[in-house]
């Protein structure tokens, strides 16, 4: 019989806690060979870590434990009195034992570093908030252990088994076995590799190991981790950073004992080495096949990048997700899953792991992002299949609302049963750590799109479910629930004259009456209803990257945020780090002020206008600061006492506005927009403004600029540079015209223009050219002009875009 189609369908995706971070170079991913989610049967329990209020690293978190009930997930406990660092991973047996992995200091609180005792917390599910059997493991004397424990904590579930692996320093990992009647009956060390290679040997610590025990015997696969061995390039690394240290991560060794009773592991085998090119390498995850095959999954970058230039040149930079399995003690089988990087592709694959099913077929589960064959950027979670032979299947999407960007799962190695249930817990683009449960074996996929269109009256949502997949027959139904609004129907569109939170259901049925449901949320822009308006007149646009002075910091100006109007900026991040522009309002009227910006937590910044304080903004976390490949975008309104948006009377005539970081929380801005508060279209300014409809929005974008000397850029000889943005295209962009871009200095025109770069370098004096999106440009008599106190302002001529 053929095997069942690969169609994972998410069928819970949830938010379970936020971490405040604790600055103690750990956090709740960092244990990541170990898992920290169980499944017993329809019972799922998850540990989590907690910052101590007014504790001092390192040992400043404890840990909590939760469960998934019919409402969400609940904490079951917290550690009354315990302080650790590390995460703390679980392990279950199907007779309802839970088992938690703690590592609690025993220094003083004042105390940054010391010994700690590690234990092994035994729970019932019957009752998991009864107090825990506190196991106690027995080791061979009495080993030095510490808070950065490095440990691996493994179950084998049929067996009844545990074994606990925890590092001494760089020498070796000690263990100890807990067997099926209850007792720590056999105890040892596990010596790492000998370095002889190196140019002074050293034994090679082995860190985040993936270790599975299975039938008494130990698989045990980590990555070096030590100070880097080669000195040329410490010395150079130490140039670079300021720091004598740097770890390396780049040699992956795997040893197994046949039974862990006798304590004797076997030589050592190297599955990999990225040791030639400074590259990376980070294991993921270990199986044991029922024929005795070892499967080893781990992620690979080629090159440390800060070397390249130096060291190697013409090596390529790559990222792979690469896969080995190991028979009698040697390397069968080593190939790359996914890959991804310079002369590959461009989707690059993160760090995955293995999916266990009750018939033996092996699943991988993997992160990855960039842009596809058609240039978008995406990122997503796939899983693809694992054949016997060594050959895989092709990648499919896990289609989560919010992919997982780093994750572990309820794995073998951590007791639970093998299931086509995957259990995922990690980090997403929410705050903190979420969980998501996917079906891999489902019988059809609901699945759909969404387009959001703006136009003059609101915003149109456009829903497509004909992506839903039935494995047997077709998909015959499709049922909507659009913000509570019923309809049905493979697409369907509406349009809303509100922005905010929308929650989208589909249910999507096949002709044998088996169902699937997807859930999806997007937050639509703001529409004219917000406002009181009926339709949007033009705004006029102030872009965060047009700031004319700053002070208190030093602003990130960046052009490779997904989402982007064009510039934006980062690193806002101090307490009264202020920036000003100026700002021309071309007609006398009411404005409502609109603000897109991104942060992860919630940020206050004052407005004044022409030095006088207008109000305190808030900025409501939109989840993160957003990157290339994720939009964190959101919008702010300004607002009066309560929630409305506040209108402020404009003349017409320039202003200066200035917004001041008043916590220190970080923000990024992309732009705010000046909305009429009523009809009023802004054509017969005196400042010239290009007009713009961005998907069915208008907005009046300023062709006039100050050039802020902290924008200013050195090149060479007497040429300066700013980055103008994606909005000022200048020569040298396919299908625009020669810029009609003007520059002057304190009011005098300088020129001449449209030069190449060579002779605004060699002769300066007032020479510029506007090429692609920067301006090139010199000071008349050849000064630095971010210091010769000089105002630079440029203007496009109207009719130039």
């Amino acid at each position: 019989m053929a095997a069942d189609r690969l169609l994972p369908a998410v069928e819970v995706e949830e938010h379970i806690y936020t971490f405040e971070p604790a600055h103690n170079g750990a956090g709740p991913m960092w244990g990541n060979a170990s898992t920290c989610i169980v499944r017993l049967g329809e019972d799922v329990f998850a540990s989590g870590l907690e910052t101590i209020p007014d504790a001092s690293p390192l040992n400043n978190v404890r840990w909590m434990l939760f469960k998934r009930a019919k409402t969400g997930w609940e904490v079951l406990l917290r550690d009354p009195k315990g302080r650790t660092r590390e995460p703390c991973p679980l392990a279950c047996l199907p007779d309802g034992r839970l088992f938690l992995s703690a590592n609690p200091t025993l220094t003083d609180p004042s105390a940054a570093s010391g010994p700690a005792a590690p234990q092994v917390l035994e729970f019932s599910t019957a009752d998991p908030r009864a107090a825990a059997n506190t196991l106690s493991p027995v080791w061979d004397g009495k080993p030095a252990f510490s808070e950065h424990s490095y440990r691996s904590f493994a179950a084998d579930g049929l067996n009844r088994e545990l074994i606990l692996f925890q590092n001494i320093g760089y020498t070796h990992a000690e263990w100890s076995f807990h067997d099926r009647s209850g007792k720590w009956s056999s105890q040892g060390r596990l010596q790492w590799p000998w370095g002889a290679g190196y140019e002074e040997p050293v034994p090679v610590r082995l860190c985040y190991p993936a270790v599975m025990l299975k039938d008494r015997a130990v698989y045990w696969c980590g990555v070096s981790d030590i100070v880097e061995p080669n000195k040329t390039w410490r010395a150079y690394k130490k140039e670079l950073t300021g720091r004598n240290w740097d770890y390396d991560l780049r040699r992956l060794f795997f040893s197994f004992c046949p039974d862990i009773r006798s304590g004797k592991f076997r030589d050592w085998i190297e599955i990999a080495s990225r040791e030639k090119t400074g590259g990376w390498i980070f294991p993921c995850d270990i199986w044991v096949s029922p024929d005795g095959s070892v499967h080893i999954l781990w992620a690979e970058r080629a090159l440390d990048e800060r070397l390249r230039p130096k060291f190697f040149p013409e090596e390529k930079q790559t990222f792979a997700l690469n896969y080995a399995v190991v028979r009698d003690g040697k390397v069968a089988l080593r190939t790359p899953l996914a890959l991804g990087g310079e002369g590959a592709s461009s989707e690059i694959p993160g760090s995955g792991r293995f999916q266990v099913t009750p018939d033996n077929r092996l699943f991988v589960i993997y992160y990855c992002s960039g842009k596809d064959a058609n240039g978008k950027a995406f990122a997503e979670n796939r899983a693809m299949e694992v054949f016997p032979d060594g050959s895989h299947g092709d990648p499919v999407l896990v289609p989560l609302e919010r992919p997982f960007t780093s994750f572990i799962n309820a794995t073998v190695r951590g007791g639970c049963a093998p299931a086509y249930i995957l259990d995922m817990l990690g980090t997403t683009s929410l705050p903190g750590i979420s969980y998501a449960r996917v079906n891999l074996r489902s019988k059809i996929l609901a699945r759909f799109d969404i387009v959001t269109h703006r136009d003059a009256t609101g915003s149109r949502v456009e829903l497509d479910g004909s992506q839903c997949i039935a494995t047997k027959g077709k998909v015959v139904a499709w049922r909507w629930d659009i913000g509570g609004v019923a309809a049905s129907g493979t697409k369907v569109s509406r349009v809303f004259d509100r922005g905010g939170p929308l929650k989208i259901t589909l249910t999507a049925m096949d002709e044998k009456g088996n169902r699937s449901e997807t859930t999806r949320s997007v937050v639509l822009p703001p529409a004219p209803g917000d406002f009181g308006l009926k339709q949007w007149s033009a705004a006029v646009r102030t872009e965060a990257g047009s700031f004319v002075r700053e002070g208190g910091g030093a602003i990130h100006v960046r052009n490779d945020k997904m989402g982007a109007s064009g510039l934006s900026l980062s690193h806002w991040n101090t307490k009264g780090h202020w920036l000003e522009w100026e700002v021309d309002i071309p007609r006398q009227g009411d404005y409502f002020l609109l603000f897109h910006y991104a942060t992860p937590e919630n940020a206050t910044r004052v407005l004044l206008i022409d030095d006088k304080a207008q109000a305190l903004l808030n900025f409501p976390s939109t989840g993160g600061y957003g990157s290339d490949i994720t939009d964190h975008w959101g919008f702010a309104k300004l607002t009066g006492a309560g929630v409305r948006p506040l209108a402020t009377h404009r003349s017409r005539g320039r202003y200066r506005m200035r917004l001041e970081n008043q916590d220190g929380a970080g923000l990024n801005l992309d732009y705010l927009d000046w909305i009429p508060a009523g009809n009023m279209e802004l054509q017969d300014a005196a400042v010239p403004f290009r007009r713009v409809v961005d998907n069915g929005y208008p907005y009046l974008l300023p062709m006039r600029g100050i050039l802020a000397p902290s924008r200013i850029n050195a090149e060479i000889g007497h040429c300066y540079t700013v980055r103008l943005g994606p909005n000022y295209p200048g020569d040298g962009m396919p299908g625009i015209p020669p810029s009609n871009l003007r520059l002057f200095e304190d009011g005098k025109e300088l020129g001449p223009a449209h030069l190449v770069h060579t002779e605004i370098r060699e002769t300066g004096q007032g020479r510029f050219a506007h090429w692609k999106d920067f301006l090139y440009f010199s000071a008349s008599d050849n000064s630095d002009p971010r210091t010769n106190g000089k105002r630079y302002e440029w203007v496009i001529s109207e009719g130039a875009q």
